[in-house]
């Protein structure tokens, strides 16, 4: 004998009409609708309050486990051909069809050490030498912090410094993610009339620094070899030394165009405002950059 039960009648008291059903999808990414949470067509999930939480986006660095697929070759040609254009689409739901932001600044992260090791250059990584001899910012700090942790350690002069330098070069690959908050609580403080929740600036941020490192990655070792061939110069990092302040600036320049474009089209602010934002930030970044610096040389001298 059959156990199939028949499906209850409605109760007569109760119209067909009041029983909600499923909600419609409408996909962002193809435009079909669906019912409930996932799309039909293209499997596109709907953008809820869990997608915009702090373990949602550090879930994308699992993802750096896994290869660099064809998502990874679209979002890099967006990355540089449409700025803001990423962070846009992830902030609206389609997200389907590109990696993920920490995956793309993850993989960028290691093509960008891969490439500036090649020239010999230190951008990020920042030897005791440059804390020392190159600091505008806390030199009197910095030279009593280290006379102090040299002596705790009992280390020559050389001794010490190959070790700092050491550890800063190991550090540095990791404490290269600390831009991220710093440039997203900028976001957060220079557009708040806008009501984001922070993990979207975040996401905007980590696009942002995606394609800085992508510019540090290329275009500098690119000029450094231009220089070496126009002004003969006993290595691609000396070239770069002997012209900081018009390497400086180009990259400055490229920053502010970037970026101007990328805010218009995530903020939707005025072009005025956006490129105003992006001059200050464009134009203090290598002030930002001496904020990372030195809480790399707190971080490394601790290590030490």
């Amino acid at each position: 004998m059959s156990s199939h039960r028949p499906a209850p009648l409605p109760d007569p008291g109760v119209s067909v009409d009041a029983v909600p059903g499923p909600s419609t999808f409408v996909c962002p990414s193809c435009g079909n609708r669906s019912p409930g949470t996932f799309c039909t067509n293209c499997g596109e999930r709907k953008l809820g309050s869990e997608e915009r939480s702090l373990l949602h986006y550090l879930d994308g660095a699992v993802n750096f486990f896994t290869h660099f697929d064809s998502k990874g070759y679209r979002s890099l040609w967006c990355l540089i051909s449409r700025p803001g254009f990423l962070s846009a689409e992830q902030l609206h739901g389609s997200r389907v069809r590109y990696a993920k932001p920490l995956f793309l600044f993850v993989s960028i992260n290691v093509f960008y050490y891969f490439s500036i090791a090649f020239i010999g250059a230190s951008t990020f990584s920042t030897p005791l030498s440059v804390q020392l001899t190159m600091n505008d910012y806390y030199p009197a700090f910095a030279a009593r912090s280290v006379e102090h942790r040299q002596h705790a350690t009992s280390l020559g002069a050389a001794a010490f410094a190959a070790r700092y330098d050491e550890k800063a070069a190991v550090l540095s690959k990791t404490l290269v993610f600390l831009f991220i908050p710093i440039f997203a609580l900028l976001f957060h403080a220079l557009f708040f009339a806008r009501k984001r929740y922070f993990v979207e600036h975040l996401v905007i941020a980590t696009h942002l620094w995606s394609f800085i490192l992508l510019l540090l990655a290329v275009v500098v070792p690119v000029i450094a070899f231009a220089i070496v061939w126009l002004q003969p110069a006993p290595s691609a990092a000396a070239a770069l030394v002997a012209n900081d302040a018009a390497v400086s600036v180009f990259l400055q320049v490229c920053l502010a165009v970037y970026l101007t474009f990328m805010l218009r089209r995530v903020y939707r602010a005025s072009n005025a405002y956006c490129m105003t934002v992006a001059a200050l930030i464009a134009s203090s970044f290598f002030h930002i950059v001496w904020l990372y610096r030195f809480l790399l040389f707190v971080i490394t001298l601790r290590a030490v």
